[in-house]
Order: structure tokens, then sequence, then C-alpha cells
């Protein structure tokens, strides 16, 4: 019988705090988008994290900008200066807003007399709060205003157009700048809850199997339109009633996001190509669409119908489709992925599915097979797959194994039968450690935080 674990001591409770902060900590990502909310908090302040209401509307457009950051996998962007840079505005009602340093700035009247706009002589939204944008991330100033009476937008985004990183030969260049800018419509009624975390794919649901059903099924969670025959988008009321009648937030915020990606018409254009009809006729969506996508400008036409990202087979409007319906949350396509690799960035097909801790080979299963990777790479400095103590494959990793596998019996047996002896396993203690370690890669997952030395690599789409 096993002995019963001893008790830890206050070093190794150390260790294990310190283990489960480092298996918790992001991992840097290829390319962070950073979202800047000083505009916001120099005017409506609408994302004002000490509030309830404004720390739900923030981690909505937050996880929007994670997930992009999380399936954006370019690697090889340098450093940037932004000096002298600005941002416009349009459709605002407010005369006057702050720029980021706090001054006044007038805004001009728009030609439908309904509002101001501000981007011009004397009142340039400039870059005054950072002089440089990092290796690898990608600038994006939030910020919210009531529009207009006469704009029916429920938000807009720009990137921007200046100091593109690499125009050469535009159609398939890698296309990115330093950044842009989203801007939210306070005037709009806004719903930020069912935060779909990270890795939005756990929550995409169920969808009726009959892709033209003759009526919208109660009994899944998306909604078919028999007006148009198309899918619309996830029906948030399905999990939470306050949703009905409200804006999704978090879908807006991927939709703007894109735009300031570089989603634009002169950039869909320039770099992705559009036919004498309007469609567009980049590699990627040719291959996704399985032809020409029908386009609208910045954006796919209505109801343009595609595969949900990272999902196996529901389908839904893009979500850069010019349209949004109150209580549908719309989540990135396959399409909306193709015209973003069509704009030279590299995006993931899916999220990487997590590997069992002790399948040392990646095939799905924990057995013999891992075992023997395990005894064939001892001592030397490689990374297995599921070893969540990435480096040097030693002594710690066979308990791992061991545990997984789960059969002492059979343990013993595959030990006997084997040519050479197995290595020394862990004190008491270390089992706790163990036992630490999962239920912290555990928790991890659980609140959409990346794992590190467990995701797989190689699956660039």
């Amino acid at each position: 019988m096993k002995p019963a674990p001893s008790p830890l001591s206050q070093a190794a409770w150390t260790l294990a705090a310190a283990s489960i902060l480092l298996l918790c900590a992001p991992t840097a990502s290829a390319i962070d988008i950073v979202l800047d909310y000083t505009l916001d908090a120099q005017n409506e302040n609408w994302f004002d994290a000490t509030t309830p209401a404004g720390a739900a509307r923030r981690a909505a457009v937050d996880t929007a900008a994670a997930f992009l950051s999380a399936i954006i996998t370019n690697d090889d962007w340098a450093a940037v200066s932004v000096s002298n840079e600005s941002f416009t505005l349009s459709d605002i009602a407010a005369s006057t807003i702050r720029g980021l340093n706090g001054a006044v700035l007038i805004g001009v009247p728009e030609s439908d007399g309904a509002g101001y706009s501000y981007g011009g002589a004397g009142n340039d939204i400039d870059v005054t709060n950072r002089s440089s944008v990092g290796a690898n991330e990608y600038l994006v100033y939030v910020g919210a205003h009531a529009f207009d009476a006469g704009s029916t937008a429920n938000a807009n985004g720009v990137w921007d157009s200046n100091d593109r990183r690499n125009d050469a030969g535009r159609s398939g260049a890698q296309f990115n700048t330093w950044g842009g800018r989203i801007n939210f419509n306070t005037a709009k009624t806004w719903y930020a809850g069912s935060n779909p975390g990270v890795d939005p794919t756990g929550v995409y649901g169920v969808q009726d199997n009959n892709k033209s059903p003759p009526s919208d099924s109660g009994a899944d969670n998306w909604d078919w339109s028999t007006s148009s025959g198309t899918w619309k988008g996830f029906q948030l009321a399905t999990i939470d009633p306050a949703a009905t009648g409200l804006r999704d937030l978090y879908a807006t915020a991927v939709h703007e996001l894109m735009h300031a990606l570089g989603a634009t018409t002169s950039t869909i254009v320039d770099y992705v190509g559009v036919d004498a009809g309007g469609d567009f006729i980049g590699a990627n969506l040719l291959a996704a669409y399985g032809g020409p996508v029908p386009g609208d400008g910045g954006h796919f036409a209505a109801n343009t119908q595609s595969i949900v990202w990272g999902s196996d087979d529901i389908v839904s409007e893009t979500v850069l489709d010019p349209d949004s319906l109150a209580g549908v949350r719309k989540y990135l396509t396959e399409v909306d992925a193709a015209l973003l690799r069509d704009l030279g960035y590299e995006v993931l097909d899916r999220f990487p599915a997590p590997l069992l801790a002790g399948d040392y080979n990646g095939d799905g299963a924990v057995d013999a097979a891992d075992y023997s990777v395990w005894r064939d790479n001892l001592g030397l400095a490689v990374t297995l797959p599921g070893d969540p103590t990435p480096g040097v494959v030693s002594a710690d990793d066979y308990p791992v194994w061991r545990e997984a596998f789960g059969d002492p019996q059979s343990v013993a047996d595959l030990v006997r039968a084997s040519s050479a002896e197995p290595a020394a396993v862990p004190e008491p203690a270390g089992y706790a450690m163990l036992a630490i370690a999962a239920a912290a890669t555990f928790l991890c997952r659980r609140l959409g935080l990346p794992v590190r030395g467990v995701e797989s690599p190689g699956l660039l789409g």
C-alpha cells in the first residue's frame, strides 16, 4: 500500500504556489493586441474598471483582443515609433472632447448637421501618451462616446494608414502597422455578459443538424432566419435572458478589431483583391469559401455564411457582416480568418487540444508507448508532448506517466519486461506536488488561461 503523503514543508508549499503561478502565467503571444483605454478615461470613462458595469465592458473587449492575439501567430514584427501619429473620430454627438493628454479639442460640424468629427487641422487626436510600440505588439486605442442622432452605427474601427511595415508587392504582403482605434456608441444598449474566455470554442453550444431547417428550433442555441434562409449567430438568451434586446459587446469588439487590424475598404482592394462585381478574391478566401466571397466595401456582404472558427460544423454569418442583431453573438468564422490571412496574418486553424499529462508521444492516450518514449529520452534536453515540466527529460517525468497510466500492476509488469530499470520516483511530498500541478493545470484551463508546456505545436493555418 502506498504510504500516506507527508505534510508539505513551508518551502514545498512556496514552491507549489510558484509552480501554480508559472503554470497559469500567460505565455508570450506572437502578436499581442495592446488595448489603450486612455481616450475613454479622458472622456466618458465607460470602461471604468472600478465599477461593475465598466469592468464587465472592459472584460468583453479585452477578451476579444486576447482571442485574436491567441490565434494570430506572426512573430517577426520589430518595435516601431509612433511619434507624431494621430487618429480620427466621426459622428460624435459632443461638440468638444478631450484628447489623450486631457486637452480640450473642438469638433468640426459634419455636413449632415447632426454631429462632429475630430481629426484635422487643430483637432487631431495626437498619440501623446507613448512614443513607441514594442516588438510584436499591435496598439489599439479604445474609446466610447455617444454618437450623433444621424448615426445608426453601434461602433466603428479604423487602422492607422501611415507607417505600414510592409507595403512591398501588396497582394500577399504581410499587412500590419502600429495599430489603430475602435470606438463604441454609448447611446446604444449593450450586453457585456457571458464572457466566453480566451478560447470561445467550448461555449459554441449546439446547432440543428439540418443546416436549412424549415423553422428556428428552440432546442438549439443558434438563430435561424426563415426570411433570409441563413444562420444569424448564437442566441445569447438561451444562456442568459438578460441579453434579450441588447447588442453584444464581445462580438462587436471582434468585428471592430478586425477593422483596426486592416480590414477596411482600401486595404482589402490593395492587399486582398476585389473583382469587378465587388467580391473578394484573396487566395485564402477563395479556398475557404469555394469561390469569390460576396463583398460590401470593408465588410462581407450581408448574410454571407461560413463555418464558425474552431467548430466542427456550426454555420453562422461572418463576424465581419455589416449588420448585427440584438441578442445575437457572432463568432469569428473560417471566412473571417481567411481574410486575416490574405492581409498577411498567420492564423491558427483552431486552438490546440490540451495534451494529457504523461502522453509523451502526443497520440491522445497514455499507454506503454509513452513509457518507451520517456525511457529512450531520459537525460536528453528535449520537450516531450504532455510533459508539464518541459526541458530535460528526467526521473520526475516517470511518476507523471505512472499516475496517468493508472494501473499499478500493468506498470510493474511493463517495468519488469523492460530492459531499462525505472528511474527513482519522488518522495511522498512529490506526489502532493504532482497533484498540485495537475490541479493548477485544470484551474488554468477552466479560466481560459494557457498552460505552459502542454500546448500542441505546429497548428498554423
